[in-house]
């Protein structure tokens, strides 16, 4: 799929009919012509009876063309997935399920299910991103209420850690990474590190405040500057991640307002997927459609019931 920038009337007209977004699922999929995922032919007949089915001219077995896709067994039109895509990835400060039931017109668990359908398919392609470079690393703390003031606690206590890792190309920043964690103890940070850092070759460089724990990073033969930074210098010390920390909660607070600690991972996700395409904003809706037609299919129990974590 050509990722082009459309324009809200644009988008509906090219994808105003259930066959257009067929064709449109059936190309991404099958660029180079349709694959038998059983025997393997590269031929097929699409049916004019059902207009989601190939039969392979071999062996004669049909596939549906939302089959392997997230789309697959939803009752919810092509054209209203399309259109949910669309409004989800054209507004910078995401959509809640809320907003879509009246700009759309499903119901709130629908709503709420293809939205965290849509975040699952935003956190697979970045799954494979790794950082490099100059890295700024910290910890922040969301969800939940400010409660500890002036009590002489934590401000962990009630709230979700979070890992954040950001490139730092001089004063702009480059690509995001936000991990849950259940503590900024070596053992849990370490895991992280190996998942989302380049290593081959290994030698990126960080920087961080005081936290001891941070050192992690030299286990896998990276080097950090560890220094500690007061609060009026850390807009200029780590100023790359406390952008990206104070842009998240921002994203959230006028957003969603609150969201369940259970999913947090996947509105991090989200937030991620935005921030590291941030430079092709005309283009994420052609990429969501992609990464959405490229990911497979998710239960709603699979949802419902897991948590999501580092």
């Amino acid at each position: 799929m050509a990722y082009i920038d459309m324009a809200l009337p644009e988008f509906l007209n090219r994808f105003s009919s259930e066959e257009a977004c067929l064709d449109a699922v059936f190309e991404a999929r099958w660029p180079r012509g349709f694959v038998c995922p059983y025997c393997l032919h590269n031929d097929g007949i699409r049916l004019r009876c059902r207009p989601r089915i190939v039969e392979c001219c071999l062996c004669r077995r049909q596939t549906s063309i939302t089959a392997s896709t997230l789309f697959h067994r939803s009752h919810v039109p092509l054209t209203d997935w399309f259109l949910v895509i669309y409004l989800f990835s054209q507004d910078k400060g995401g959509a809640s399920a809320t907003r879509l039931v009246t700009q759309v017109g499903v119901s709130v668990p629908t709503a709420w299910y293809m939205l965290q359908r849509l975040r699952m398919a935003m956190s697979t392609r970045d799954q494979n991103l790794t950082l490099a470079g100059y890295i700024e690393l910290d910890e922040a703390f969301f969800g939940g209420r400010f409660k500890n003031k002036g009590k002489r606690k934590p401000p962990g206590t009630n709230k979700q850690q979070v890992l954040v890792m950001v490139e730092s190309e001089g004063r702009h920043a480059g690509n995001l990474v936000m991990k849950v964690i259940n503590s900024d103890e070596y053992a849990d940070l370490k895991p992280v590190i190996a998942q989302n850092i380049e290593a081959d070759p290994p030698g990126q460089w960080f920087r961080s405040d005081g936290w001891g724990s941070h050192h992690v990073v030299m286990a896998f033969g990276h080097h950090i500057k560890m220094q500690h930074v007061s609060s009026e210098e850390q807009d200029h010390q780590l100023r790359c991640v406390n952008l990206a920390i104070s842009h998240a909660k921002r994203f959230f607070k006028g957003t969603y307002h609150h969201f369940c600690k259970m999913h947090m991972q996947r509105y991090l996700d989200e937030f991620c997927y935005r921030w590291n395409r941030r430079h092709l904003f005309g283009q994420i809706a052609g990429h969501m459609l992609t990464a959405c037609i490229l990911h497979p299919h998710v239960p709603y129990s699979s949802i419902r019931s897991a948590r999501v974590s580092a």
